[in-house]
């Protein structure tokens, strides 16, 4: 029996839809065939995220972790504002509480800002959307940001450089 794999994917007001539900299907789809993925929706502080498109996804706060067991995998998803804003302190202190939890870090396209400035990135290789790399490598010179990669596994971090590489990351 596979043993209960439990991640947690982190959103935030704007998040990209696709990048929430393209890897969570991945993992539903992966239950199907027998394994045991349990995936937990969380925000800095509960509540509906609205989305990109407006839909919402009912979320929970970060104390609702406290107690939970280890994380196997944070995942966090983008969104345009990632890279074209500075990102929200909440979300950089909720990666770093959960990060600090978890076996191994993931982010879909621009989440990599986000493990970027809570600093776990720094003298890793990355990935981005090729439309955001060269920011990301602006805005974090200890990065070591490669633009042409679907997907770069660095340790226990991987960072995937867009929608449908992050279902690939996922698989």
């Amino acid at each position: 029996m596979t043993a209960r794999h439990h991640v947690v994917v982190l959103l935030f007001p704007g998040v990209t839809l696709l990048d929430v539900s393209g890897p969570a299907e991945v993992f539903a789809a992966a239950n199907s065939a027998g394994a045991d993925y349990a995936v937990r929706f969380v925000s800095p502080s509960g509540g509906d995220v609205e989305t990109s498109v407006g839909a919402r996804i009912a979320t929970e706060s970060l104390a609702d972790l406290e107690g939970a067991p280890r994380i196997g995998t944070l995942l966090v998803a983008g969104g345009e504002s990632l890279a074209t804003r500075p990102v929200p302190d909440g979300v950089v202190t909720a990666v770093r509480a959960v990060a600090d939890h978890s076996d191994r870090v993931a982010s879909v396209c621009t989440g990599a800002f986000a493990l970027a400035e809570a600093g776990l990135l720094d003298g890793r290789r990355a990935t981005t959307h090729w439309r955001h790399a060269a920011e990301l490598a602006r805005r974090y010179p200890v990065v070591t940001v490669q633009p042409d990669e679907l997907y770069v596994r660095d340790g226990a971090v991987f960072t995937s450089a867009g929608i449908s590489s992050g279902i690939d990351l996922a698989l």
